[in-house]
């Protein structure tokens, strides 16, 4: 897509997190103060996500702006500072159990995100995720931070006892030629939504919910149109809302998908790529 910037019909900018702004659970300093001006001068800017809305880091609370965030790829629109919670559209508990029964049968590497915040995260794919950081340090903080939030499972015996209504899941294929057809399976088995997030996990929300389907709740209750948005992004489940919206900018670290899907490609995340992009399209 490359459709033409005219910065005067842009009312609301909506940032994804992680790969956009977010790293490490760190957001530089010169992206919250350009974020910080872009809402000086007037436009609404919102949070759009794949994490759970009320369990995000505080460096995101550190921007004054961000009040209202999409989270779990549209299935949940609330206020990050009140915690009041304005739209849910999760999974029921008992199709929760018949897809979380379904997942060991292609991969062992998932995890649950309740609507509540909590959720499982299955023991490899926990050990996975520590096996990814750079030293025994940041090993044992991300452990804390995991364990936070998720009950980590062996396996799924008396998983009926405590299922809670689901937000979404996320789970991941050993290798990255089974992604195809595993996203396939979802959507044809199941009808609900799957958003590649990086080359071998998948986002899983219900039919029709995206972060584009909460993008458009926001919209309507402050009176614009999604051609009045501006979006950034860098993965899969960011396309969505980047095709309904009016612009879009992808990150230079985002994969080639999202770049095709984006009006420009600013670069990384690692290169401030976000201040670039706004201080330029807005002259701040």
């Amino acid at each position: 897509m490359k459709r033409e910037f005219y910065k005067e019909k842009f009312k609301l900018a909506a940032f994804d997190l992680d790969g956009t702004i977010l790293t490490k659970s760190t957001i530089t300093e010169v992206t919250k103060a350009t974020i910080t001006r872009l809402a000086e001068s007037g436009l609404r800017t919102i949070v759009a996500t794949g994490r759970h809305i009320f369990t995000l880091p505080p460096a995101v609370l550190d921007i004054p702006s961000f009040e209202i965030a999409i989270g779990s790829n549209g299935t949940m629109i609330g206020n990050i500072r009140s915690k009041e919670l304005y739209n849910f559209d999760g999974f029921d508990v008992e199709t929760a159990l018949c897809f979380l029964r379904w997942l060991p049968t292609i991969t062992n590497s998932f995890h649950v995100s309740f609507q509540d915040g909590s959720g499982y995260l299955m023991k490899k794919d926990f050990e996975r995720l520590l096996d990814l950081q750079p030293n025994e340090a940041e090993r044992e903080k991300s452990a804390r931070e995991y364990r936070r939030v998720y009950t980590i499972l062996e396996d799924l015996e008396h998983i009926e006892k405590t299922m809670k209504p689901v937000a979404k899941f996320g789970f991941r294929m050993a290798k990255e030629e089974y992604v195809p057809a595993a996203v396939r399976m979802v959507r044809q088995n199941f009808g609900f939504e799957a958003a590649v997030t990086d080359y071998q996990t998948i986002e899983v929300t219900k039919g029709g919910v995206t972060k584009a389907s909460g993008l458009i709740h926001v919209c309507e209750h402050y009176g614009l149109n999604p051609e009045n948005v501006i979006v950034f992004g860098d993965s899969g489940n960011d396309v969505p809302a980047m095709k309904i919206a009016g612009y879009a900018v992808a990150m230079g670290n985002a994969h080639s998908n999202v770049k095709e899907a984006a009006d420009e490609v600013t670069e990384s995340i690692h290169d401030d790529g976000v201040v670039l992009a706004i201080n330029r399209l807005f002259d701040l």
